[in-house]
């Protein structure tokens, strides 16, 4: 099982965002180390939280008219989606099919931070939204590495 870590690296700058987001790790971690008789709850506990995160941040797109809203929206429903085909085998009692999915929720979650919710964050600093200055700039890093990852 991987350690799991919210670090300031992760921040955009956006407050609700980034609260949103540590409290999510946080969830994440308790899950991975909840006992096997705890985990069905905490995992559907997980799933609701995740849905309010993101019809929020969705509701978030639609009031800026966020020309990206259709990607990222489609990238939520593709997460809930595995969620939801997974909840009813663990309420079933497979619970390592649960854990399994849970693990890999770190590795697309940090992918979907440092692309479709960088983009947000940079849309919202540039409507004027109370942002860290420092979101331009982390916007660019954060494009760089994956275009010297493709190359």
């Amino acid at each position: 099982m991987q350690t799991i870590k919210w670090s300031e690296d992760m921040t955009l700058g956006v407050k609700d965002m980034d609260e949103a987001h540590k409290v999510f790790f946080e969830d994440l971690s308790a899950l991975l180390t909840m006992p096997d008789d705890q985990f069905p709850t905490a995992f559907m506990g997980l799933i609701g939280k995740v849905e309010k995160d993101f019809r929020e941040e969705e509701d978030l797109m639609e009031e800026i008219d966020y020309p990206g809203l259709l990607g990222h929206r489609e990238q939520h429903s593709r997460v809930l989606g595995a969620l939801h085909h997974v909840a009813p085998h663990v309420l079933n009692g497979d619970i390592a099919l649960g854990r399994e999915a849970a693990e890999l929720l770190p590795q697309w979650f940090l992918f979907h931070l440092s692309t479709m919710d960088t983009a947000l964050a940079f849309a919202l600093d540039t409507q004027g939204a109370e942002i860290n200055p420092a979101t331009i700039r982390l916007a660019a890093e954060r494009i760089r590495q994956g275009m010297d990852r493709t190359t």
